[in-house]
């Protein structure tokens, strides 16, 4: 019995995304708390949904993304959980 194994390279996290281009949510990682999934799940963050990122502060740790019409500030950790497709 032959297992094959595929690995899907078409995934990345959030913070890998260009600026100003919308992205597609895939999933949140599964490395993330209960508490960042529900709190990211809260916020919109659901597979299927379009995302953007605005902006990034000078030192890179807050970035300014737009997610269903609403703009919102992210710590860099915690935005590092949500995978997109490309």
């Amino acid at each position: 019995m032959v297992l094959m194994i595929l690995i899907d390279y078409t995934m990345l996290n959030l913070l890998k995304a260009k600026k100003n281009i919308y992205q597609t949510i895939s999933s949140i990682s599964d490395n993330a708390t209960f508490k960042i999934k529900r709190r990211l799940l809260e916020l919109g963050f659901t597979p299927g949904t379009k995302v953007r990122i605005l902006r990034k502060s000078l030192l890179g740790q807050a970035y300014l993304v737009e997610i269903r019409g609403f703009t919102l500030s992210m710590r860099k950790e915690i935005l590092a959980n949500v995978i997109i497709e490309v």
